[in-house]
């Protein structure tokens, strides 16, 4: 088990209310979704990078479009077959 440190965060209201509602969410506690935040924010801080959401959002669409293109142009037999085993496994992964 890791061993936390105590910090003491002052965060504004809206950030606070948007982390409650995530954490009431997902089902765990506030001080957990800020680690999560952290892991997954500071390794791109580290390396000197923003995080350019709509940029990110951009690249998920485009490779999922063209995924869908290539298996519906290749193996169109397979595209529901894929998409229903790609919605199982984010359930089985990430709870969703």
């Amino acid at each position: 088990m890791t061993n936390f440190i105590h910090l003491g965060v002052t965060l504004s209201r809206p950030q606070v209310e948007r982390i409650q509602t995530l954490a009431t969410k997902q089902g765990v506690s506030r001080a957990v979704i800020i680690r999560n935040l952290v892991d997954t924010s500071l390794p791109f801080a580290e390396h000197g990078h923003g995080i350019d959401y709509i940029r990110l959002l951009s690249i998920f669409e485009y490779s999922i479009l063209a995924l869908d293109t290539l298996v519906k142009k290749l193996s169109p037999e397979q595209a529901d077959h894929i998409i229903d085993l790609a919605t199982s496994r984010v359930r089985q992964h990430h709870g969703a």
